[in-house]
């Protein structure tokens, strides 16, 4: 296992600089563990976190649904004393740096620049962070590039007289050429010379990872040849992406995306956001397709945003929620789409936006209708949107006869399911309660009761379904994982308490760890305390590169030792538990090398500490 890459090296260079050669370094601001200090010692992360989700205090920690899987029950939490987070439900975890580096699938180096700029500070890293990081970086601006030239060939198709039936079929949807400029539109001919082109520029690496052409036969192909090309922009204005539309009727599918790639993840990207971003509405609307965002632009909406061909995602909430708090669904008016209507909203809802819905009767999608009815028909149904939750009620009321007693009742459990479960604020809940009351004649206190014994049912039940995974995971650790996670959360409390105190700064010794890079580690943050450095554990994260470690870390320092006597036990506890462990490996060996002298002596050894342990508790 990897712990640190790099550990010793960098810890050795970060007190150099810091304590022995001072003046000399003054001024320079390309040391990577300068750089990692000044911004964690500049950024909150609970403000950080909050800019992506919605955060409720809980006691001295903040919770929330987690931004990296699917919850109903929130499971993350952020330690402000700490600066850290975790997710106690897919055990993410780590500071500020490793959040903005999941939330915005950056770098290292990216997120810093990320956190750099939040906290209006000048950094230069040019020469810092890892190779992996370097490398990873030119790849994404050679893509970046590579899309750049693809942008540009793709628009001059779309103006040569040969191709002049990708401009008819634009003038057919009624697209104006400054619409079609503004957005970008270009044309893929069916016979091309793209791959070519760019086979003069650019390694056959990037190429394929570009995702844009697909290999038949030992021939590449263009997978947007004979298509329409909505070129798809991320926030800064770079193309990362394209869409293509097939203009000729064939058996070929309608529509066809780029695939995910370094650059791109349609999971993460709105059609249309580089534009509306900048809207001076209040609100984003959301449609589902190209042609829905075009028309409404062109139209004068300038605050349409589109998904890609995929259902509203968590990340999607995160990206809207940076430049408004209010969304108004506009998707497609079958049965489908209100469907999708519904989940969408409630991924919004669930992730702190004011979500509205509106419908369009009259129509298939946003495109159609604005051309049969114009832009204030529009504006005026979108004036009229529902809220979420009470779209929502009227769909579920759709479905039963609530004069009929049976229909009643099953109505009321779809109402705690689907209503007033999902919400979390009291005064909400409360006046959806009322709402109920009111649709089925029931006595609202006998409602509310009803609810909070099937609340706590449900809250026990998702407890034992976590407990039960705990254990099953507790179950399959090996000795080697079991020793390596002791000695874990023994460097976790050396470092939180260390620095704290003197008694507990001496308990420990390089002979205390048996892992090799735990050892470098710890010799290299006890070498910084004993020369006065300020380590605080959110820095010492950010030298940590396994992901399983950081979450163990992060685990572990979640639950907290509020007093130094809680620390020296737990530690002495883990000293105990990490000798035992070594010993029984040490044992294994023996065994296969039939050392009879050395496994009595290992045997007598965990006699000693066992009866050690025995006498303690006492």
């Amino acid at each position: 296992m990897i712990f640190v890459k790099n550990a010793k090296r960098y810890f050795k260079k970060f007190v150099e600089i810091k304590l022995n050669c001072p003046k000399k370094h003054e001024g320079e601001h390309n040391v990577l563990e300068r750089i990692v200090e000044q911004i964690l010692n500049k950024v909150d992360i609970v403000d950080v976190v909050s800019s992506y989700i919605p955060l409720k205090r809980v006691g001295v920690n903040f919770r929330a649904l987690c931004p990296f899987h699917t919850e109903r029950t929130p499971s993350f939490y952020v330690s402000p004393a700490k600066q850290i987070f975790h997710c106690f439900g897919c055990g993410v975890g780590g500071n500020a740096i490793h959040f903005v580096m999941r939330m915005e699938n950056l770098t290292f180096t990216e997120a810093l620049k990320v956190l750099a700029e939040k906290a209006k500070i000048d950094i230069n890293l040019s020469e810092s962070k890892f190779a992996k990081d370097r490398a990873l970086a030119k790849q994404k601006e050679e893509l970046i590039n590579l899309h750049k030239d693809c942008f540009e060939y793709f628009q001059e198709q779309l103006y040569l007289r040969k191709n002049i039936e990708a401009a008819k079929y634009i003038i057919k949807r009624r697209i104006t050429k400054e619409t079609a400029k503004r957005f970008g539109l270009g044309y893929c001919p069916e016979k091309n010379d793209l791959y070519e082109r760019l086979s003069q520029k650019y390694p056959k690496e990037i190429i394929d990872l570009s995702g844009i052409f697909l290999e038949r036969n030992g021939k590449n192909y263009c997978r947007f040849a004979g298509r329409l090309i909505f070129p798809i922009f991320d926030t800064m204005n770079r193309v990362i992406a394209f869409g293509g539309r097939i203009i000729t009727d064939t058996s070929a599918p309608k529509y066809m995306n780029s695939p995910d790639t370094l650059i791109f993840s349609k999971s993460r990207i709105l059609y249309g956001l580089n534009i509306a971003k900048q809207s001076k509405e209040n609100e984003f609307i959301v449609v589902e397709g190209y042609m829905d965002v075009i028309a409404l632009h062109q139209e004068g909406i300038d605050n349409v945003v589109g998904v890609l061909g995929t259902a509203l995602t968590q990340d999607h909430s995160f990206l809207l929620r940076r430049y408004k708090n209010e969304v108004v669904l506009c998707l497609d008016s079958d049965e489908a789409g209100k469907r999708a209507a519904i989940r969408s909203a409630d991924i919004l809802y669930q992730n702190g936006l004011m979500v509205r819905v509106m419908e369009l009767e009259g129509a298939k999608d946003p495109d159609e209708y604005i051309k049969k009815f114009g832009k204030d028909a529009f504006l005026l149904k979108k004036q009229n949107s529902m809220f979420v939750i009470d779209y929502k009620i009227k769909e579920l009321k759709n479905q039963y006869d609530l004069s009929k007693s049976d229909q009643k009742f099953r109505f009321v459990r779809e109402y705690f399911e689907k209503i007033l479960t999902p919400i979390s604020n009291e005064v909400e809940r409360q006046e959806y309660i009322k709402k109920l009351s009111d649709l089925t004649g029931i006595d609202e206190n006998v409602i509310a009761r009803e609810f909070s014994k099937k609340a706590q049912k449900e809250v026990r039940r998702i407890e034992n379904i976590n407990y039960f995974k705990q254990v099953q995971k507790k179950l399959v650790l090996t000795d080697i994982e079991r020793l390596k996670k002791n000695e874990i959360y023994l460097l976790s409390l050396y470092t939180q308490w260390a620095p704290k105190s003197e008694e507990i700064k001496s308990l420990l010794t390089e002979n205390d760890f048996y892992t090799e890079d735990i050892k470098i580690l710890f010799s290299s943050i006890k070498n910084l305390l004993d020369e006065g450095m300020e380590l605080s554990y959110s820095m010492l994260l950010s030298f940590i590169t396994d992901e399983s470690i950081l979450s163990e870390l992060t685990s572990f320092s979640s639950k907290g030792f509020e007093d130094c006597d809680t620390a020296k036990k737990a530690i002495e506890e883990l000293k105990l538990n990490i000798k035992t462990l070594e010993l029984k490996l040490e044992l294994e060996e023996a065994q296969r090398q039939n050392d009879a002298v050395k496994i009595t002596q290992i045997l007598n050894e965990l006699k000693k500490l066992k009866a050690g342990r025995e006498g303690e508790s006492r």
